[in-house]
């Protein structure tokens, strides 16, 4: 057998007959659904032979869904962090974010967003990778298409194996669907816990200062100590809220909710670090590897005397698996870069804004008009640390979102060229 024949052999799909489908069940016969993924009737995806794409049940979704608790009704944090269903946890965490974001409303007005405002349509927009509804046919036509991974992937360490550049690219398109389900894991993940542990702060403040009149600074202070550590960042965010409520100089609240939207941002992306990481990286290195390995592996071992004493020689030494990092590696960087530029966006009320571009400007311009200008040397500070261009939204675009800095300078710029835009308080 030949060595291109062996590896088609070693890389052909197990294709598995479809499993007999049981006589449909009465209610009363009828068991449980498990909290898992079943299988869609028409896969999203091409690859012949391959295991049909796995997809949550809406029906099941909407059964598991909580109600939104009626108007006024207290937000049950913790039923919607138990949901099994992930489609069914992030409707409800959006909707979740949409009430806070009203009762903070409630005590801030709507002049300014607030973080949980921001959260709506994040949190929206993560449901639309959760569902896998972007990342299929976006990342399938790059890989058919596109010569600019295989050039990415024939440079450095990988030059050692030419021969076996385009098998390895070819192979390392099969197991793309179980990369989709970890990235869409990994945001569902992310989605969860950031509610988790950001919404009961949203609540606490709302429930404690709720029919307040004017500003108590020992009350304040008694609300400002019951944050553990490690939430410093939300400490200090929640203080710029209690301000804010009774400011009513413009200029002066606007800095103060923008400063406050800030550090929630940075505890949001600092809390979600590996998270992003799974979604950007783990996907690739940990599901194309072993694919790497054994086609790399398969060709060595089949080529003729000597050629095959020279591969044991260069797997002996560690040459081939540098080899296969390399190619990992490069794999992983060029999937982060065009992820970032083509897939990322988020979606808001007026239009969607792609990570990978610069902020376009909202309707008042750059910026809005209470937030021109930065007066407070406080939130000078805080903005000198995160935007990398001050003062313009030239220079705000992401060129890897896995990147913490990366992530911050973008999101720094976001709230502040949007935080005056009535719209992003509509429905979801």
């Amino acid at each position: 057998m030949s060595p291109i024949n062996e590896l088609n052999r070693r890389r052909q799909p197990v294709v598995r007959p479809p499993e007999p489908q049981p006589a449909e069940k009465t209610p009363a016969q009828a068991k449980p659904v498990a909290p898992n993924r079943v299988l869609r009737d028409e896969s999203l995806f091409e690859t012949p032979g391959a295991k049909p794409r796995l997809e949550l049940n809406p029906q099941r979704a909407l059964a598991e869904s909580p109600a939104t608790p009626p108007k006024g009704g207290r937000l049950d944090i913790e039923a919607i962090s138990n949901m099994t269903d992930p489609v069914a946890r992030n409707e409800a965490i959006t909707q979740g974010y949409f009430q806070l974001s009203n009762d903070m409303a409630g005590l801030l007005g709507k002049e300014n967003a607030n973080w949980a405002t921001f959260g709506v349509w994040a949190s929206k927009q993560a449901g639309v990778s959760i569902r896998q509804e972007d990342l299929p046919k976006v990342f399938m036509d790059q890989l058919k298409n596109s010569n600019a991974w295989a050039s990415g992937l024939t440079a450095g360490a990988l030059s050692v194996l030419n021969p076996v550049a385009p098998l390895l690219v070819e192979g390392l398109k099969v197991p793309i669907r179980d990369a989709l389900n970890r990235v869409s894991d990994a945001i569902a993940d992310g989605n969860k816990k950031l509610f988790q542990d950001i919404a009961p702060e949203f609540q606490r403040f709302t429930e404690t200062f709720k029919g307040d009149t004017k500003y108590d600074a020992a009350k304040v202070e008694k609300y400002l100590a019951a944050f553990p550590p490690g939430k410093e960042n939300l400490k200090a965010a929640f203080s710029d809220y209690a301000k804010a409520m009774f400011e009513s100089d413009p200029n002066k609240k606007a800095e103060l909710m923008l400063a406050a939207n800030n550090r929630v941002g940075v505890h949001e992306q600092s809390l979600i670090q590996g998270e992003v990481d799974r979604a950007l990286n783990a996907p690739l290195k940990e599901t194309f590897r072993p694919i790497a390995e054994g086609i790399v592996d398969g060709f060595g071992n089949a080529l003729p005397f000597p050629g095959n004493l020279a591969y044991k020689g260069a797997e002996a030494t560690g040459l081939v698996d540098k080899a296969i990092d390399s190619v990992v590696d490069a794999l992983a960087g060029q999937f982060r870069q065009f992820a970032t530029e083509h897939m990322m966006k988020i979606g808001l009320p007026n239009g969607s804004l792609s990570l990978g571009d610069d902020i376009t400007p909202g309707r008042q311009g750059s910026f809005p008009e209470h937030l021109r200008t930065i007066e407070s040397g406080d939130l000078n500070r805080l903005l000198g640390q995160y935007d990398k261009t001050p003062n313009t939204l030239r220079g705000s675009s992401a060129n890897d979102w896995s990147k913490f800095d990366q992530r911050m300078n973008y999101i720094v710029d976001l709230f502040r060229s949007r935080q005056s835009d009535p719209s992003l308080f509509n429905a979801p």
